[in-house]
């Protein structure tokens, strides 16, 4: 697993960029917003349900532990649509939120309709992020949501990587997962929250991912060793 992750943080088949220039992107692709296709990297998808709080882990909905940690990966964000049907989704149509010129418009998806607008059916906005947890594990975990209370949550995270890397800042976020309950229309519900344990930078991050550093040593903010070069 450990080559998995290093192949996760340190980029493989997404595109390298220099903090200044990771900024200029994101700010790029928020004003156009710019996609790429749906991303298969990830071997597990994260859920939450906004009337009972609660994370649940892949197809088997698993708990997934309050104390867990998990490393963000910035290039993984995602934009998209999802059409909703009968309670379920009929189709999902993602791509990575800075390769710009890839967006998929709405009148360009496929209409599934006849809709019920009253059951929530139809085409609507999706917001996602992949991340890898902090274990033995190490398993790739991808997140997205359409409910506008947690793509705020994945936008919040998002700007804050997008400055940081804008002021030249570690900006690769370890988190964990929180909840936080509000209030609409009378109806309380929950958002996720994703509370920032610390920040990382890359060469710390592929350090974890290759051996060269314990996840104490990653929390700590201690960078990798390096090594003297042979006279």
């Amino acid at each position: 697993m450990t080559s998995d992750l290093m192949a996760f943080v340190s980029g493989n088949e997404l595109p390298v960029l220099s903090d200044a220039a990771l900024a200029d992107a994101i700010k790029a692709a928020q004003a156009a917003k710019g996609e790429a296709p749906r991303d298969t990297t990830f071997t597990q998808y994260l859920s939450f349900s906004g009337k009972t709080g609660i994370y649940a882990l892949g197809k088997d909905r698993d708990d997934v532990d309050p104390e867990a940690l998990f490393l963000v990966e910035p290039m993984t964000f995602t934009d998209g649509w999802i059409c909703w049907k009968s309670s379920k989704p009929v189709e999902r149509v993602e791509w990575n939120y800075i390769d710009q010129g890839r967006a998929v418009s709405e009148s360009d998806l496929q209409d599934h309709g006849p809709y019920n607008s009253a059951m929530g059916e139809g085409w609507s906005s999706l917001l996602g992020f992949g991340c890898v947890s902090l274990d033995k594990e190490m398993t790739q975990i991808k997140f997205s949501s359409n409910a506008r209370s947690a793509k705020n949550s994945i936008a919040d995270l998002h700007n804050e990587i997008k400055d940081r890397a804008a002021r030249g800042e570690a900006q690769i976020p370890v988190i964990h997962l929180d909840k936080e309950q509000f209030e609409a229309q009378g109806v309380k519900n929950w958002k996720p929250k994703f509370v920032v344990e610390v920040w990382v930078t890359r060469e710390s991050a592929g350090g974890y991912a290759n051996g060269g550093l314990t996840l104490d040593d990653l929390l700590s903010g201690k960078g990798p060793k390096k090594i003297a070069a042979k006279k």
